[in-house]
């Protein structure tokens, strides 16, 4: 009796486990049913080709501010440096003392000639005295002409010996003058190569004076984008974080052997507040003529062997809008945007992102928008590293 309410019992168990199990079942497929009939196709967001008839490609290379005028300042005469009136750091005015040789000895040497030129002036004082007594005598019939003649050459050489002691006096106060180095310019004083006491030859350098104004961008371009630089007229060259209007002044001579670059000279305006050796960019828009199409990164995607594809939405036989894969050739591209060509047309539906998610034949709903990286920067270009001379080297 027992064993019969213990089956019976167990029976009612089972009955029940099997109802919510059959009831719950019915309700998921009820709600799987009811999901499939309400989600419409995915929502994708596209947008419209446009074509362009070119792209620019914004270059900097890369170069170095350099003084108009750089001057290894030398002596032109040996000797001991006495004073130095600069060092390194400082400014100085056109014509102010730099280096002071010691001119002890052309001091000597000046009191020598000095000496000898008053001799001399009293040698022809008495010469002119004996002159002067001898041709009283003459007219009196008591001096003979030779003696005369005599004393005449004994003048005119004393006064030939005076000629020349001044001309001695007078390089020797030019080598005192020289003995001083002025300042031919204004500028700074970039490097010093001597100190007090020591003793320089002729034309040993004592300081490097660079030049205040006139300060130019000494920078190195591939030769082939020369023709186009020249031409281009609209010269900008970015310093530190600024950028000034510049003047070339030289189209390029020749192609360096080092970094096979051609050397442009530019004079900067003279409110630039730059260092000598300070890197200068030359920011140059190299335009290309080539039809193509302005699409954000994330529109595209990689295909097969390295092509680059993009998906664009297209209505089939169904008049059903369905996604389909176009191989493309990316002409440029930059942080954002590419420009590419291919097999694409003007007008098509690109889908803009998300392409992991879908595949070649889906069945989606398009939502046409312009891609945000376009509606504000429609031919946008970031500017790239700077090119170094490896780089010009391999252009």
């Amino acid at each position: 009796m027992n064993r019969l309410k213990v089956c019976k019992a167990a029976q009612v168990i089972v009955l029940s486990i099997l109802s919510y199990t059959v009831t719950g079942c019915n309700s998921s497929s009820s709600d799987r049913t009811h999901q499939a009939t309400t989600d419409p196709h995915p929502a994708i967001q596209t947008f419209s080709l446009t074509s362009s008839d070119s792209y620019t490609v914004q270059r900097e290379y890369v170069g170095m501010v350099q003084a108009g005028q750089q001057a290894n300042l030398g002596v032109e005469l040996g000797g001991k440096i006495a004073q130095l009136f600069v060092d390194v750091g400082d400014n100085i005015k056109a014509g102010e003392p730099i280096v002071r040789l010691d001119t002890q000895l052309l001091l000597t040497q000046a009191d020598q000639l000095r000496a000898q030129k008053a001799q001399i002036k009293a040698q022809l004082v008495l010469i002119e005295a004996n002159l002067k007594r001898q041709n009283a005598l003459k007219t009196k019939g008591f001096s003979a002409d030779a003696e005369i003649d005599n004393l005449s050459s004994q003048r005119n050489a004393l006064k030939a010996n005076l000629r020349q002691l001044d001309a001695s006096l007078a390089a020797n106060q030019l080598q005192r003058d020289k003995s001083t180095v002025y300042a031919p310019y204004d500028g700074t004083v970039s490097a010093r190569y001597v100190s007090k006491g020591d003793v320089v030859g002729t034309g040993s350098p004592t300081v490097t004076l660079l030049a205040s104004t006139n300060k130019e961008a000494h920078i190195g371009i591939p030769a082939k984008q020369l023709a186009k630089l020249v031409t281009d007229g609209n010269w900008v060259i970015r310093i530190g974080q600024s950028s000034y209007p510049v003047t070339l002044l030289n189209p390029g001579a020749r192609v360096d052997l080092g970094s096979r670059t051609v050397k442009l000279r530019f004079a900067l305006p003279e409110d630039v507040q730059a260092i000598d050796g300070e890197l200068a960019y030359l920011q140059f828009n190299d335009r290309h003529n080539s039809t193509g199409y302005w699409i954000p990164l994330s529109a595209m995607t990689d295909g097969l062997r390295g092509v680059w594809n993009v998906f664009i939405v297209n209505k089939d036989n169904n008049n059903e809008q369905r996604i389909e894969r176009r191989s493309i050739q990316v002409l440029y591209a930059n942080n954002d945007n590419a420009f590419i060509t291919g097999a694409i047309a003007s007008g098509d539906l690109i889908v803009a992102s998300g392409l992991h998610r879908l595949v070649p034949g889906q069945q989606v709903t398009p939502i046409v928008t312009p891609p945000v990286s376009l509606i504000h920067h429609p031919d946008r270009t970031e500017l790239p590293h700077p090119i170094t001379a490896a780089e010009n080297k391999a252009e």
